[in-house]
């Protein structure tokens, strides 16, 4: 029986090979653009990843603190047993240095309060592996913390609704003469304060020791203007700054006289989060209700305007931040409009879910989304320097440092890093994605979505450059790299695709 071949009578259009590659990895997120006036390999939005020489890699994580238990072998260590003490939560940490008269050197603590209101001690070269028992004299309701000195003593003031609580490195007081103080500073040998109770008055004082504070040698500034309530001080540039709800003044005292002048430096049209100012090296840097500033002692700049949009409509009153070796880092809440629900984000009443770490020189950032920190603090000593915390939730019993290992503690992260809607440079053209090339280590996957079609294509991790075939039809496409694995390596990705005309 003879063979026919009919002759194929189904007209095919024209198609033109294309690719793109994602070597944008390195420049993070570009959130302010509209989508179809971003470039194809733009990032609309990552979290979990650390973009590194154009590579999405092991992003940032927390395990329980390791500490060495000698000075003469610091490379061995362990973490602090705190359920054998009873220790269910906490609710407070300070680093603290003091100095010992009798041995001529410092030592260095990690003070904790636990959720019985209940002051603990974790020395930082720990031979015994569980926090020491300092005091219970009731540090529930904490209005803030100040490191000071009083009488050559080095000490942390706990401020309490009834009092003052001080704690040196021998004993631990109340003193319930002194008002609880939202904010502390000492400079040219002056006390200043702001009480939690007026905060439209800054007290200050010739008397530092704030044990005998009466409050009757007290002196009162008050401003009743736009800028708001008094905040935080910051000693800075050898001047006080007070940052106010809706700015920023400059304190300056007349040294012969003892007078004092008032510079405004800066009007804000959104609230300054007080716990989000830190000063790192020259700079001081805070957040509001739009988005993250650094003011360098004379003018305000705003940064990573990229992120505004995570910050918008939202009150962070209840971030904390910290600065150490040359970053700045926000934990705060933030709002991601993708509707996922990550880590900590999954608990009823989660208060932070997102770790912003920018590095004060370039501005560039990683994000850790999924963890609810309750504060973060630098812990900055001869031996080491980490970045350590306390959490709210399912995480408070934890006492935890900054690491890059791409989890918190027991759970891996779930890690995205999407472009924008994109035409692909195509406007109004129909594409077909045909093939994706990249090199992962680790199992991921890349999600492709299109105004007609949606597809997942999984790579298994491996040391070799993997291609795979992919057949996604559309005008505009968002494309999306995920992994749920603790580790990750992403580099070198590409979309070829055909431009049918």
């Amino acid at each position: 029986m003879a063979l026919i071949f009919y002759k194929n009578l189904k007209k095919y259009k024209n198609t033109t090979e294309k690719n793109i590659t994602f070597s944008i990895f390195k420049d993070g997120v570009i959130s302010n653009e509209d989508d179809l006036i971003s470039k194809p390999n733009e990032c609309k939005t990552f979290y979990n990843f650390t973009i590194t020489n154009g590579a999405l890699q092991t992003g940032l994580g927390f395990k329980d603190i390791e500490v060495p238990a000698s000075e003469s072998n610091l490379s061995t260590v362990h973490t602090y047993d705190m359920a054998s003490m009873g220790i269910t939560g906490i609710t407070a940490i300070d680093s603290f240095r003091f100095q010992d008269s009798e041995d001529d050197r410092y030592y260095y603590h990690i003070n904790i309060v636990d959720q019985r209101g209940y002051l603990w001690i974790c020395a930082v070269i720990d031979e015994v592996g569980y926090p020491v028992a300092k005091s219970n004299l009731g540090f529930n309701d904490l209005v803030s913390t100040c490191q000071y000195r009083i009488d050559n003593d080095d000490c942390i003031l706990y401020f309490v609704p009834t009092g003052m609580i001080f704690s040196s490195g021998y004993e631990t007081e109340k003193y319930t003469n002194v008002p609880p103080l939202l904010s502390v500073a000492v400079h040219y040998d002056k006390f200043f304060g702001i009480t939690d109770t007026n905060r439209n008055e800054l007290i200050y004082q010739d008397n530092l020791n704030l044990i005998t504070y009466d409050g009757a040698d007290n002196k009162v500034i008050e401003f009743l203007d736009q800028r708001g309530a008094f905040n935080k001080l910051v000693t800075f540039n050898d001047y006080i700054y007070l940052f106010r709800e809706y700015g920023i003044t400059r304190i300056s005292e007349y040294s012969t006289s003892g007078d004092f002048s008032f510079t405004h430096l800066y009007t804000s049209t959104s609230k300054i989060y007080e716990n989000s100012v830190s000063v790192c090296g020259d700079l001081v840097f805070f957040a509001t209700r739009d988005g993250l500033y650094s003011f360098n002692g004379t003018s305000v700049r705003k940064i990573c305007e990229d992120y505004d949009s995570y910050f918008k409509n939202l009150d962070n009153s209840h971030c904390s931040s910290c600065s150490l070796d040359g970053k700045y880092y926000l934990a705060t809440r933030c709002n991601f409009n993708d509707g996922l629900t990550l880590g900590s984000e999954s608990e009823t009443g989660f208060v932070n879910n997102v770790l912003f770490e920018i590095d004060i020189e370039t501005n560039s950032v990683d994000i850790l989304r999924g963890v609810d920190i309750k504060k973060i603090i630098a812990l900055d000593v001869p031996y080491f320097s980490k970045v350590i915390a306390c959490f709210n939730g399912t995480n408070s019993a934890h006492l935890g440092e900054l690491t890059h290992n791409g989890k918190i503690f027991t759970t891996a992260n779930q890690k995205l890093w999407t472009s924008f809607k994109t035409d692909l440079g195509y406007k109004g053209k129909l594409k077909k994605i045909k093939e994706i090339i990249l090199n992962t280590e680790e199992n991921i996957e890349v999600v492709i979505e299109s105004d007609l079609e949606t597809k997942t294509y999984t790579f298994e991790g491996s040391e070799k450059e993997q291609r795979q075939l992919a057949s996604v039809y559309g005008r505009n496409f968002q494309i999306s790299f995920k992994t749920t694995s603790a580790d990750c390596h992403i580099s070198k990705p590409m979309i070829v695709f055909d431009v049918i005309s």
